[in-house]
C-alpha cells in the first residue's frame, strides 16, 4: 500500500441539514443560483424572508458582481422571477457603479414598467430612504431606466400608471426624464398633465372598464347590469387578449360570451403568443383547475326540464373544449420537455415541508395558495407523460407508488396524484430511504432517476432506520446512495431543488445533477443530463449586457 499517493476522497458532507442529516454545502454561486430561482422573496417553511434576503446578499458579495447581474436578467426574462431581481437588481447598485455594462443591466433587468418602481423602492429601503426621498441614484441605474421609459407605447403607460402606488410612473418620468418618441410623446404629456389617456391606444382592459361601470351606477342591480354589458362587449376582442388576461376572463367568457370559447381556444393554441406570455406553467394548471370546479348556473335545482337537460349538456361540452385548450397551452410551454433513454423513476417529495403543515407554510408566494408541492407534481406528471417507461413515487412518511394513467387527461391525472400524496405523512422524508432500500435489496435497474424535493432529507438522524435491519441502522443518506449508485453506475440522477433552503442538499456525487428553478428551463438541463449547475451557470454566463 503506497505512504505517499493517498487514494483521493471525494467530497464528504459537511452541514447538518433541517432534518439532522448531513448535507453537502453548496458553494456560494451555487447557492445564489438555486436560492434566486426557487424563491418569491417569502417566509419558507424554513426560513424567514429576511433570513433568505440576507443569504441572497452574502452570496452576491462572494460572487463576481457581472455574474449576479446576469442572474437577475436570466431570473427576470427567462424564469420570470420578479420580486428576487428587483432585490438583486437595488443591491447590486453600489457594486457596479464605473462599469460599462451597468447601463445596459439596467435596462435589461425591465420587463415592465413596475420593475422599476419595485427596485427603486428596495433600494430605498436598503439605504434608509422614504419612496418620497430617493436621491443619489447611481447614473447607470438613472440611464437604463430612463432609456425603458423611452420605449414604453401608450398602451403600458396607461396601463402601468400606478396611481394607488406611493412611487408611481409620473414619478418615475419627473425623476429620469425619458426622451419620448413620435409614438408615446402625447401619451407622457397627458400623463404629466394628468389627463386620460383614452383614445391613444385600441386595447380594452377588462378590469378597467368594470371599475369606471361600477362608479357610474346609481343601484347594484344597475351596476350587476353594467358590468355583465362591459363584460359582454369587452370579451367580444378576445383575439386582442393577452394570455394573462385570457386566463384570467375564462369563467367570463364561458357566461357571458359562449360564442367566443372557440376564438379563446384558438388563442390557447398560438404556439408564439404563449411562449411570450412568460407566464410560469402553474399559472395554466391553476385555470384549469378553476374550470374544472365550474358548474352550470341556475342548476341547483332537484326539478330539471329538458331545456335545462340541453343547457347543461352545452355547458359542459364548453367547459371540456377549455379544459382541453389549457392542457394544449401547457405542454405548448413546456415543449422541450424530453423524452429520455431507458427507464425512469420520478419521486416527488410529499412532506410536510413541501405541503405545508402545522410547522409551517410551503406557499411560494404569500400573494399564492400554489405549494412548493404543487409545483412538484406538476413538473413530475409533464416529465412522467413524456416518458415510455415511468415509475411514479410520492414521499413522506411513507413511500406511494403511483401508477401513471394515460387514459385520463394528464391535469387530472396530476391532480389525483397530489391528492394522494396528502397520504404519505408529513413528518420525515423517510419514503426515499425505502425506495433506495428496496432497489439495493432487488439490485433494480434504473436508468433516471429525477427527484423533485426542497432537499431537506432526513429525520433528526432517525429516518435512515426506516426499513433496515439493526446492523443497518448506522447507515446514513450518504450511505444508501452510495450503494445505490453502486448498483447503478450509469443512472442519470438528477435533482431538481425546489425551494433551495440555506445552500445545502444531501444530493451530491460524479453523476448527480443539482438544478434549480420553476421554469421549462429545467427540462433543457434533464434531456443534457449530468451537468446540472454547470450548464445553468454557462447559460446565465452567455447573458450579453
Amino acid at each position: 500500500m503506497g505512504k505517499f499517493n493517498e487514494n483521493k476522497v471525494g467530497d464528504k458532507p459537511t452541514v447538518v441539514n433541517e432534518m439532522g442529516e448531513m448535507a453537502y454545502k453548496f458553494k456560494a454561486i451555487e447557492e445564489l443560483v438555486s436560492t434566486v430561482l426557487t424563491t418569491f422573496i417569502s417566509d419558507g417553511y424554513y426560513e424567514k424572508e429576511s433570513d433568505i434576503v440576507d443569504r441572497i446578499k452574502n452570496c452576491i458579495d462572494c460572487v463576481d458582481p457581472l455574474f449576479a447581474a446576469k442572474l437577475a436578467v436570466y431570473a427576470r426574462t427567462n424564469a420570470n422571477m420578479r420580486s428576487v431581481s428587483h432585490l438583486m437588481a437595488a443591491y447590486l447598485a453600489s457594486k457596479v457603479v464605473g462599469c460599462e455594462w451597468a447601463k445596459n443591466f439596467y435596462r435589461k433587468v425591465c420587463v415592465r414598467p413596475d420593475d422599476m418602481t419595485e427596485i427603486l423602492s428596495c433600494y430605498a429601503a436598503l439605504n434608509g430612504m422614504g419612496n418620497e426621498k430617493i436621491r443619489k441614484l447611481p447614473n447607470s441605474m438613472k440611464k437604463g431606466f430612463s432609456d425603458f421609459l423611452s420605449s414604453l407605447d401608450p398602451y403600458r403607460i396607461d396601463k402601468y400608471k400606478m396611481g394607488n402606488k406611493k412611487l408611481k410612473l409620473v414619478d418615475l418620468v419627473n425623476l429620469l426624464h425619458p426622451c419620448p418618441t413620435s409614438e408615446n410623446s402625447e401619451a407622457y404629456k397627458r400623463l404629466l398633465e394628468g389627463k386620460s389617456l383614452e383614445g391613444l391606444y385600441q386595447s380594452r382592459v377588462l378590469e378597467k372598464e368594470m371599475s369606471k361601470a361600477g362608479e357610474l351606477a346609481e343601484t347594484e342591480d344597475e351596476k350587476d347590469e353594467l358590468k355583465a354589458d362591459v363584460i359582454r362587449k369587452t370579451l367580444s376582442n378576445v383575439k386582442g387578449m393577452p394570455i394573462f388576461n385570457l386566463l384570467r376572463n375564462l369563467r367570463n367568457i364561458m357566461l357571458y360570451a359562449p360564442d367566443q370559447v372557440e376564438e379563446a381556444c384558438r388563442q390557447l393554441r398560438i404556439e408564439d403568443k404563449i411562449l411570450n406570455s412568460r407566464l410560469l406553467p402553474f399559472r395554466f394548471a391553476t385555470a384549469y383547475s378553476e374550470i374544472d370546479k365550474m358548474k352550470q348556473p341556475e342548476t341547483e335545482s332537484s326539478i330539471m326540464f329538458e331545456s335545462d337537460i340541453e343547457n347543461g349538456e352545452a355547458f359542459n361540452a364548453l367547459k371540456d373544449k377549455v379544459l382541453t385548450a389549457l392542457e394544449d397551452a401547457l405542454e405548448i410551454s413546456w415543449k422541450n420537455i424530453p423524452t429520455l433513454e431507458g427507464n425512469t423513476a420520478i419521486l416527488v417529495d410529499d412532506s410536510g415541508s413541501m405541503r405545508g403543515d402545522g410547522g409551517g407554510s410551503s406557499r411560494v408566494s404569500a400573494f399564492s395558495s400554489t405549494t412548493t408541492s404543487m409545483i412538484g407534481h406538476l413538473f413530475a406528471t409533464m416529465l412522467a407523460w413524456k416518458q415510455d417507461d415511468v415509475y411514479i413515487g410520492l414521499f413522506g412518511d411513507s413511500l406511494i407508488p403511483v401508477t401513471i394513467d394515460r387514459t385520463k387527461r394528464m391535469l387530472d391525472f396530476n391532480r389525483d396524484s397530489y391528492e394522494t400524496g396528502e397520504l404519505c405523512g408529513p413528518s420525515t422524508e423517510a419514503g426515499i430511504y425505502h425506495f433506495m432500500r428496496k432497489c439495493i435489496e432487488e439490485r433494480k435497474k434504473v436508468d433516471n432517476l429525477i427527484v423533485f424535493s426542497d432537499c431537506q432529507i432526513g429525520d433528526n438522524g432517525r429516518t435512515a432506520w426506516y426499513g433496515l435491519d439493526y446492523g443497518d441502522r448506522s447507515s446514513s443518506f450518504e450511505v444508501l446512495f452510495t450503494k445505490f449508485m453502486e448498483i447503478n453506475p450509469l443512472c442519470h440522477f438528477v435533482v431538481v431543488n425546489l425551494r433551495n433552503v440555506k445552500g445545502n442538499s444531501v444530493f451530491k456525487g460524479r453523476r448527480v445533477v443539482n438544478v434549480a428553478g420553476w421554469s421549462d428551463k429545467i427540462f433543457d438541463i434533464i434531456s443534457t443530463s449530468c451537468v446540472g449547475f454547470k450548464k445553468l451557470i454557462e447559460e446565465i454566463d452567455k447573458i450579453e449586457l
